[in-house]
């Protein structure tokens, strides 16, 4: 709960993938992908409750194994399971949905719904809980997390390739540190790597999606701004853990470069 405000995480982690198979159950760095999202709602300092929305029998055979574990140990276990039904979960099915279907199916309302997307595994410095206070103490409506680049963009328009948004000629554009950064306007770009995003129900339930009419774009660095959306990105986060000699994805006792 943050600012008496009830707060929901929904790690969305629907069966299949068409680039790697069985990816939200695969092994990463000791844990199945999915599994680091709920070790990261369940660090929040902030988080009332947790739900994974899937339609993954071997997600549900994972999840079934951990509860069990938790009650042998005599551990709290406020991670929830709701069955998402197939016709939300195809590949062009939107995580709106599945959110949606979420707040619909509880009984227990909440004020702020959290989604945490499988592969955005990492999460480290508590970058959940720095999210939740940027968006509360900011007034926004909604935040998603982005990574930082200049716009050196080209994009390909009428079979040809342009240069359309830094409007200097390409061969005289500006050096990266010319680029104007900070925090009332900026020439840098931040991309959405979809770590996760944050939004009020009832804009959820109103624009059937998780951004809202004010939302905060949340800079996310390093490690931090890495997906899974192949087979060399599992090689790429656990031989950067390594090397940065990480024993999880989610805390750190100090600070890294990067963060």
């Amino acid at each position: 709960m943050i600012g008496n405000k009830k707060i929901l995480a929904v790690i969305t982690a629907r069966k299949g993938s068409k680039g790697i198979k069985g990816k939200n159950y695969r092994q990463l760095m000791g844990e199945p992908l999915f599994w680091w999202s709920v070790i990261a709602a369940q660090n929040s300092k902030y988080v009332d409750h947790i739900v994974i929305s899937s339609n993954c029998e071997n997600c549900k055979k994972i999840y079934d194994e951990y509860k069990i574990l938790a009650e042998f140990s005599k551990e709290e276990f406020n991670v929830e399971w709701i069955q998402r039904p197939d016709e939300i979960s195809g590949d062009l099915s939107k995580n709106e949905e599945a959110l949606i279907h979420t707040i619909e199916t509880l009984e227990e309302k909440f004020d702020i719904i959290v989604n945490l997307q499988p592969t955005s595994p990492c999460r480290l410095f508590g970058l959940l809980d720095k999210c939740l206070i940027e968006y509360h103490e900011g007034g926004y409506d909604s935040l998603l997390t982005g990574t930082k680049d200049t716009p050196f963009l080209w994009r390909k328009k009428n079979g040809k390739w342009t240069y359309p948004v830094d409007y200097n000629d390409c061969c005289d554009r500006k050096m990266r540190q010319e680029f104007k950064d900070d925090d009332m306007d900026s020439e840098m770009t931040l991309h959405d790597n979809g770590n996760l995003y944050i939004t009020e129900s009832r804009i959820l339930l109103d624009r059937k999606c998780r951004i809202g009419y004010n939302p905060c774009v949340f800079e996310t660095k390093g490690i931090n701004g890495l997906q899974i959306d192949e087979e060399f990105d599992f090689e790429l986060i656990e031989n950067m853990a390594k090397v940065k000699k990480l024993g999880s994805l989610i805390q750190l006792k100090k600070k890294l470069n990067g963060d």
